[in-house]
């Protein structure tokens, strides 16, 4: 071996061990957030509001900095087959302070009086990754506000 390939070598060594971090790859479904907590729904002067609280882990284990926003998600209720279409989007801000708003709520305004409805929430990091939905949580908008 030569002087010369011995520092190519060398070089390729050094630049695979310097080429960021190093780990067993990790399995997508351990990546995932923990699906939201405690979602409920109440009636509002304006509409239904909902509250939940974040989730803080991956389904993994490891804690999570890099949750994005929620997607909000209605069905009416007196389906046999709720089918779930999405109504809103809840958008996070808070990845780069140390502690994070835990609990959130949205406010759902073109709920119609007089109907019910199914919702449920999905976690969703800034690379796409979803968690399994909260939920479903049942509701009758009826009557007069509060």
């Amino acid at each position: 071996m030569t002087a010369n390939t011995r520092t190519v070598a060398l070089v390729g060594a050094l630049l695979l061990a310097a080429c960021g971090r190093k780990g067993p790859p990790v399995a997508p479904e351990l990546v995932r957030p923990e699906p939201a907590e405690d979602l409920t729904a109440a009636i509002v002067a304006d509409g239904v509001r909902l509250t939940w609280q974040r989730p803080l882990r991956y389904s993994g284990g490891q804690r999570m900095n890099d949750l994005d926003h929620f997607v909000i998600d209605r069905a009416p209720a007196e389906a046999a087959r709720p089918i779930f279409v999405h109504v809103g989007r809840l958008d996070l801000d808070d990845q780069t302070r140390f502690r994070k708003e835990r609990h959130l709520e949205w406010i759902d305004h073109d709920a119609v009086r007089g109907a019910s409805y199914l919702y449920r929430v999905v976690a969703v990091t800034r690379d796409g990754s979803q968690s399994a939905p909260a939920g479903p949580v049942e509701v009758e908008y009826a009557g007069d506000a509060p």
